[in-house]
């Protein structure tokens, strides 16, 4: 019996496995069970990152794209207003992950024109930084309702007098966030939208909205220590 647990263990030379052996498999069992491990905390830095959630809020300058006379241009309506919301990753290949945002829009000023405001969600694409980078480039697809009021007593288009419109809004852009600390980072963002109204030729308007703020990440962060 005793005979039979040596040779289980690979001890006795009669068995083809000399002791010499033994430190280089204790070596090989080593090396595994630390790759294991470093892997194991790969995954779990990676899992963490792709939940982890963050805020933002931002100041906003909107060209409205909405003028006198039902026309659209960039000397049209513009707006300065407060942007906030949040993302969260859901899934993350390499160092890219897709996630889900959801934003909404007030105005502080709302012009001589028309004042926008708008809640929208979608989907984000972000590109996580190097080992030693600090930029976060985005792009976001996004959709949601959007309220128009118009300023000066109302917006007359052939004879009728319209004070308010509703409609669905889709916008689409891009911008890049900036880490200065392990939590917080700095935000510029750009968004063109698509606004349905009766109010301009065509039934349509696109705005453009140029934003600057500040983001917070929740959890263990991911900027510079």
């Amino acid at each position: 019996m005793h005979t039979f647990g040596a040779a289980a263990l690979g001890i006795r030379d009669n068995v083809g496995v000399k002791s010499t052996y033994m430190p280089l498999l204790c070596a090989s069992v080593f090396f595994g069970l630390a790759t294991s491990a470093d892997a194991s905390a790969q995954a779990v830095a990676t899992a963490s990152r792709t939940i982890s959630p963050s805020v933002f809020v931002m100041g906003s300058g909107v060209f409205t794209g909405l003028e006198a006379y039902g026309e659209t241009s960039w000397t049209g309506g513009k707006n300065a207003s407060v942007t906030a919301g949040f993302d969260v990753g859901v899934y993350s290949l390499g160092r890219y992950t897709v996630g889900v945002e959801a934003r909404g829009r007030y105005p502080g000023y709302s012009g001589k024109i028309v004042g926008e405001r708008n809640i929208l969600g979608g989907l984000r694409i972000a590109r996580e930084p190097s080992s030693n980078g600090r930029l976060r480039p985005y792009v976001d697809g996004l959709f949601g309702r959007g309220q128009m009021n118009y300023q000066q007593g109302g917006y007359v288009v052939s004879n009728l007098l319209y004070t308010q419109t509703a409609s669905n809004v889709y916008a689409g852009g891009a911008g890049v966030e900036y880490d200065v600390t392990q939590h917080f980072s700095g935000k510029l963002d750009g968004q063109v939208e698509r606004w349905n109204t009766p109010v301009p030729k065509g039934g349509v308007v696109h705005s453009t909205v140029i934003s600057l703020g500040l983001v917070y990440r929740f959890g263990a962060g991911e900027g510079p220590r």
